[in-house]
């Protein structure tokens, strides 16, 4: 490509790293339309590229096709499909400048509608039969259309129109006799303190190794499912299948041994066929392994599962594992922060809530005063207790030794929830009941 022009490899990089899955098209549409391509063959792709993604349809190349030859067969043919930009897939390896991309693209349009604008007054200016109110009128009304270009106004609204919706979104929870706002976490006792989990907002669940942190997550994920709203769950640490068999744990007689060490009985097998034909078949629970995972590989693909009406709660097990970008001049800190804000904003653009799992600092453990948690104790707790709305500690005092309360009461089997911030509402602590292998949970 060194003999041809930046814009020309800026709509190329652009363009290959969607189509290679490199970067997601929500980053960069609706911003970014097919006309402001300067190449036409490669508008015609992003066209075809735009289309599947609306359609909840991830990229794929022979999908791609189909929808350029559905768009146009004439004009497919003329460049030849996807040939039109496929020799030049292996010279894009990191989709991370795509909105740079994207920008320049933008401004080149709106450089080309600037040049013709000129000409045109420039005629115009010389006919004096036409009124200069007129040629100054519509000279401003275009250069007001120029500067727009690039410019997303979907999402302002008229503030009426917004309580409108609200009042339709409370209309339907009449309707369908709900009594929370948010998604149920299937503890009465969690969702009484923050009313379930909240559109657009971004809860924090933090404990130490060991504590139940995963197992609280998929608790809630099942809970969610089973109401019948799509679920999400991105694991960065455990396999598909460790993550399946604990959810077998949770929803079967299967003994955690047999499961994880000795092999499963022929009773058992069988148990498990039918739970995966009947509950399991119809639950909305979608499960994804992403390793060394990227914010923006997770943003790429909940935008997909969005689409495709498979998420209404994100789970992040857990926020750690993320693969964060380095750069000379940026801390761990700023790093991850930059991660959480990106998070936060995918979940205020899909208006879903998203979960993240996070560990405690090691300090916690050194304490003799107190086991109990506190903000300072997650990690990177600077960044995290300013991204997160919610925050929520977990503390099994059995666990440290500790069996019975302040009141002579056991604590077999007893865990805390203290939610330690809570941006939209109270504060509180919390008990629920776990059994002995921490695979299933219920109200106190």
């Amino acid at each position: 490509m060194n003999n041809i022009s930046l814009e020309f490899k800026e709509e190329i990089s652009l363009l290959c790293a969607l189509i290679t899955g490199q970067t997601c098209m929500g980053d960069i549409y609706p911003r970014l339309k097919p006309e402001h391509f300067d190449s036409k063959p490669f508008g015609f792709v992003y066209e075809a590229s735009v289309n599947l993604y609306n359609n909840g349809i991830p990229m794929d190349l022979t999908l791609l096709e189909e929808e350029m030859r559905r768009i146009d067969p004439a004009y497919y043919n003329e460049i030849n499909g996807i040939d039109a930009v496929k020799d030049y897939f292996g010279l894009v390896l990191d989709g991370c400048n795509v909105r740079m991309y994207a920008d320049h693209i933008i401004e080149g349009f709106q450089r080309r509608k600037l040049s013709t604008l000129s000409t045109e007054m420039r005629a115009k200016a010389v006919q004096y039969n036409l009124s200069m109110q007129q040629i100054l009128e519509d000279t401003t009304l275009k250069m007001q259309q120029i500067s727009c270009v690039g410019v997303d106004n979907s999402t302002i609204r008229q503030v009426s129109q917004i309580g409108e919706e609200v009042i339709a979104k409370h209309e339907r929870m009449q309707q369908q006799d709900v009594h929370s706002v948010g998604l149920s976490t299937g503890l009465k006792g969690l969702d009484e303190i923050i009313g379930g989990l909240l559109p657009g907002e971004v809860p924090c669940i933090g404990a130490r190794p060991g504590q139940g942190k995963s197992a609280l997550a998929l608790f809630i994920a099942l809970q969610v499912a089973m109401s019948g709203h799509p679920v999400y769950f991105i694991t960065l640490e455990m396999s598909l299948e460790q993550l399946y068999g604990r959810i077998l744990l949770s929803l079967s007689e299967v003994s955690a041994a047999n499961l994880r060490q000795h092999g499963l009985t022929v009773t058992e097998i069988e148990a498990v066929r039918n739970l995966n034909k009947t509950k399991l078949a119809e639950l909305p629970l979608y499960i994804d392994y992403i390793p060394s995972a990227r914010v923006e590989d997770i943003r790429s693909k909940v935008k997909l599962a969005r689409n495709r009406n498979q998420c209404d709660l994100v789970v992040l097990d857990y926020l750690h594992q993320l693969e964060l970008e380095s750069d000379a001049n940026n801390n761990h800190a700023t790093t991850l922060g930059f991660a959480i804000k990106r998070i936060k904003d995918l979940a205020i653009e899909e208006h879903i809530p998203i979960l993240l799992l996070s560990q405690l600092n090691r300090d916690i453990e050194k304490r003799t005063d107190s086991k109990d948690p506190r903000m300072s104790d997650l990690r990177d707790s600077g960044v995290l207790e300013q991204a997160a709305d919610i925050v929520i500690f977990i503390n099994r005092p059995e666990q440290q030794g500790k069996t019975k309360d302040v009141n002579g009461e056991s604590l077999a089997g007893i865990g805390f929830l203290k939610v330690a911030k809570n941006r939209n509402g109270s504060t509180g602590i919390t008990r629920f009941r776990y059994n002995e292998n921490m695979t299933r949970l219920s109200d106190y």
